[in-house]
């Protein structure tokens, strides 16, 4: 495969992965007596699927399931047809999906798109690839009950590569899951219904406690490496709420009897002249080399030996670095608070020693799916995320910013998610009820403009009731993106 630009890329793959989960769904159901395989949510370089009653999927069942797939892509064709909403539903009332049924009820226009194979239907709420060939390579694999089904990414589009676990991160869906359960809350559906029946208020108190509950054990675990770990490093792929949550945990950490200072990585980029340039032509950001992390070592060496140094500040108009006169000195009881998306890079810890370093992972897992065969997309909570924040807060239209996302994205996949698993806490701020306060900002922004990619994410937000921002705690992470929050940034 020659060289295809990375917003072009993620469409593919993003069809690609859509298209095989389907297949996979219906062939499970034809093998498994009518049992339901749960698309549950993405993990590493694919998806992460289990039966519906967690019963274990046998390593015999998953050849089997991996050889109907590719019987199918040989020889079937996957039909795209329009279905009227009202025929749609008696239907799924006879099924009593009440997921799916809100779904169908929710979608933004009377004519519910449908993809059918073989007698099995389902509404097609992503794009997907109309090209069987294309849906090659892809790997169905074991992974605790269920499976993976995996395919190819941006950085090796031919195959899918050699696997690589990621048990800390599971651990944090495990916990998702959790979470969810005790929330009672795992679908779209059920979140809509906590708002129309006025429980909201209640689901937002325990979602925010669940968050304080658990920055408070990280909290906790943090000091009792003090003194020998005082640099506190939090990494992540963008807009996943770093900064909110290190002011939270600065609060935990406090009423431990420590005192923080917060020191932005973007803060020590090295001039603008001096950024890498990518293949094609743009400034790369998103690389490790577009820090200074020389200097960034020294100072924090220099803070530990006692000695003061200064604040610095990039400049994004200008380009350049500065100095302030505004000095940060430790004291005895004091912990640098560290930000940024290459707290977990080698380049950066094996350079100051990691021996001195407490390394902690933030992304956003949602914890919620569509309905049983569909997913909500994490990259797709990040990126609502960003849209908001840089419409309101930082000049970028919505069209700017999708046009960015794909580099991000790239960007995340080279510098971020393999050094994962170096943290020693993962922490997931997603919100249960963020969706339905994205939804009422963000649909009036999408508006602006036309593109698929638009028009896609306003398809995702219709399915959500709407919830007015000022019900949000002003500490909450999602303040962060949505504006009000009593923290300054």
């Amino acid at each position: 495969m020659g060289k295809i630009p990375s917003a072009k890329m993620i469409y593919q793959l993003s069809k690609k992965l859509a298209t095989l989960a389907f297949i996979l769904g219906k062939v499970y159901k034809d093998k498994s007596q009518d049992k339901t395989l749960i698309i549950e949510h993405s993990f590493g370089d694919g998806l992460y699927c289990h039966d519906s009653n967690w019963d274990t999927i046998s390593d015999d069942l998953i050849l089997q399931l991996d050889s109907q797939v590719r019987d199918i892509i040989h020889d079937e064709k996957i039909s795209f047809t329009q279905s009227d909403r009202s025929e749609y539903l008696k239907e799924l009332y006879i099924e009593n999906d009440q997921a799916k049924i809100e779904v169908v009820n929710k979608w933004q226009f009377d004519s519910i798109p449908v993809v059918t194979l073989n007698g099995y239907r389902d509404i097609r709420i992503e794009p997907m690839e109309t090209d069987m060939s294309k849906l090659l390579p892809f790997k169905l694999q074991s992974y605790k009950e269920g499976l993976l089904l995996r395919i190819p990414t941006q950085l090796a589009p031919d195959i899918v590569r050699p696997f690589k676990d990621r048990p800390k991160l599971f651990s944090v869906i495990e916990e998702r899951e959790q979470w969810g359960s005790i929330l009672n809350i795992s679908t779209i559906q059920e979140v809509n219904e906590t708002i129309r029946n006025g429980e909201i208020r209640e689901l937002m108190w325990v979602a925010e406690g669940l968050h304080e509950n658990k920055l408070s054990q990280i909290a906790n675990e943090i000091v009792l490496s003090f003194p020998e770990k005082k640099v506190i490093c939090i990494a992540g792929p963008s807009s996943s709420g770093k900064t909110s949550f290190a002011r939270r945990l600065g609060i935990q950490l406090r009423v431990n009897g420590f005192k923080t200072h917060l020191i932005s990585m973007d803060d020590y980029f090295i001039d603008r002249k001096n950024i890498p340039i990518t293949e094609d032509g743009t400034q790369d950001f998103e690389s490790v080399e577009a820090l200074n992390t020389e200097l960034l070592c020294d100072r924090l060496k220099i803070l530990l030996a006692g000695e003061s140094i200064p604040k610095r500040k990039f400049d994004f108009e200008t380009g350049i670095g500065i100095d302030s006169d505004e000095e940060i000195q430790l004291g005895e009881w004091d912990l640098i608070l560290m930000e940024g998306i290459h707290g977990l890079n080698p380049k950066l810890s094996d350079q100051f020693g990691k021996e001195h370093l407490v390394q902690i992972y933030v992304s956003a897992i949602t914890q919620l799916n569509i309905d049983d065969h569909h997913r909500m997309s994490t990259s797709d909570n990040r990126l609502l995320r960003r849209i908001v924040r840089d419409y309101q807060f930082r000049g970028y239209s919505p069209d700017e910013t999708l046009e960015r996302w794909p580099s991000v994205r790239l960007g995340e996949e080279k510098n971020i998610f393999p050094f994962q698993e170096e943290a020693d806490f993962m922490f997931n701020t997603a919100l249960i009820y963020e969706f339905p306060t994205l939804a009422k900002i963000a649909k009036p922004i999408l508006a602006e403009i036309q593109t698929e990619e638009a028009k896609r994410l306003t398809a995702l937000l219709h399915l959500f009731e709407e919830l007015d921002a000022e019900k949000i705690p002003g500490i909450s992470i999602l303040r962060e993106f949505i504006g009000g929050s009593e923290f300054e940034y």
